[in-house]
């Protein structure tokens, strides 16, 4: 049993993130107790030596209560910087430098003592640390928002600080994992499986609504935008064929076809997550769950064995009303249809989110799991973690029931010219399969967006193809 004596103060936070680190991913039994401590220090029942980390971000909020929530409590570039290699010359990260957040940044020259009494001192607060990336509480500060009054990445710190392309938070796992396992050999973590979990936003279920408008432009951007007459043709052909009722013909409903078919051959379900309700008449879908064809696609779905999920719509994300109705939405639809899940779970449209709020409302809705959590405007690690954890609310300080998956690839975000403005180069599939690479080597998921409404030239079926399977 490990023992877990912190200083006095913060105890729903220190609870929680001792929950999710010794709980959930190192699958530890501990016991967790306050005393009057200046620092961390876990000990071992029935054994000699102890580890022992800063208390940085919490001793400055039990310190300064009024600092709760308010920028005196986020830390600025640039960071202290830690060799790891001083604790050991293997552990698990993508670099060995790692950057502190909070801790003993006083002590860069000696802040690694081990002796005689088998003591260990750690100059970064992993527990702090932690909490701080998983709870956003850095996005429930900051004002930063962009235009579609999100959290952009070029405001967080990970990105100013040269992080957001590394999971930090499962690095200060490892970190703490090699310290105790150097203190106490014997000590066993639960085995984590590695993940892929495929994802679609089905923002567009049928390219074409009835709209001779929308065709026109459609087919105006093969011509003008992408200089494809056959793909012109194509469309145009598969346009009229599904405005005549013949679905299969229709682009985007193709696009869901070919994410099936290709998760199919890979052994594993893929998730659709569909927009219940309008609640932006220029941003959301317009075919009604309750539209024929809709019904006629989620029984396809579920039939095949893929999982149907909630899309909240553009103007969900703090709004309650507008909230509620989607999943009443959803819920009778599936339960019309005889669909039948153990989670429901799903992802903001847009990926709008509004830290603590947009969780609460998902939770207070019943919802499962949330894949939200991903900067629209870079892939990385938004959280600083690759692993799927419940989320909590820094406002009413209380943990949610809600878990989060956080998302790690958007291919819009390395495609699109919006964003990083990859498009279709060597280089985009390079750091898309380089994040694959790492969440794998942490055991973690590699959550993976691709929009059915994105396979229209053979570079995306290619990128697919090579990132799922």
């Amino acid at each position: 049993m490990l023992n877990i004596h912190t200083p006095p103060g913060c105890e729903a936070e220190r609870a929680y993130v001792a929950c999710v680190i010794f709980g959930d991913w190192l699958g530890m039994p501990y016991i967790i107790t306050q005393d009057d401590r200046p620092d961390v220090c876990i000990t071992l029942s029935g054994q000699s030596g102890a580890l022992h980390l800063p208390d940085g971000f919490f001793g400055h909020l039990v310190q300064d209560p009024d600092a709760w929530l308010c920028e005196s409590a986020l830390p600025e570039p640039p960071l202290p910087q830690w060799d790891t290699r001083e604790l050991a010359p293997d552990i698990l990260l993508t670099h060995a430098i790692v950057p502190i957040l909070f801790g003993a940044a006083d002590r860069v020259s000696s802040r690694l003592t081990m002796g005689q009494g088998d003591c260990i001192k750690l100059p970064v607060d992993v527990l702090g640390a932690t909490f701080f990336m998983l709870s956003q509480y850095e996005e429930a500060v900051r004002p930063d928002r962009d235009n579609h009054d999100r959290f952009p990445a070029n405001a967080s710190l990970a990105y100013r600080a040269g992080f957001l392309d590394r999971p930090l938070v499962d690095e200060y796992v490892e970190i703490l994992w090699a310290a105790l396992h150097r203190l106490w050999p014997g000590l066993e973590r639960r085995p984590q499986q590695a993940r892929t979990l495929v994802s679609c936003d089905v923002d567009s279920p049928f390219f074409y609504k009835g709209e001779w408008s929308r065709m026109a432009r459609g087919l105006a951007g093969d011509l003008l935008k992408r200089r494809s007459p056959r793909l012109a043709l194509r469309n145009a052909r598969g346009q009229w064929r599904a405005r005549r009722g013949v679905q299969p013909s229709d682009p985007h409903w193709l696009g869901i076809e070919h994410i099936m078919s290709v998760n199919e051959q890979a052994g594993r379900p893929a998730a659709f997550f569909f927009i219940p309700e309008n609640t932006d008449a220029r941003l959301d879908n317009r075919v009604s769950l309750d539209h024929p064809h809709m019904r006629s696609l989620l029984r396809e779905i579920h039939q095949r064995g893929h999982e149907i999920g909630i899309h909240p719509g553009y103007n969900t994300f703090r709004h309650p009303e507008a909230m509620a109705r989607s999943v009443s939405t959803l819920r009778r639809v599936l339960a019309e249809e005889g669909i039948e899940s153990p989670l429901l779970g799903g992802r903001q449209h847009y990926l709008r989110w509004e830290a603590p709020t947009t969780a609460r409302l998902w939770d207070d809705n019943g919802l499962d799991y949330d894949s939200t959590l991903s900067y629209a405007d870079r892939p990385g690690f938004r959280c600083g973690t690759c692993r799927e954890y419940p989320l909590y609310d820094v406002r009413q300080r209380r943990p949610l029931r809600l878990r989060e998956r956080p998302l790690i690839v958007m291919e819009c975000s390395v495609i699109a010219e919006r964003y990083l403005g990859l498009g279709y180069s060597d280089e985009a599939l390079a750091l898309m399969r380089r994040y694959r690479d790492i969440c794998h080597r942490f055991r973690g998921d590699f959550t993976l967006l691709w929009h059915n409404s994105h396979f229209s030239q053979e570079a995306d079926r290619r990128f697919y193809q090579e990132l799922v399977t």
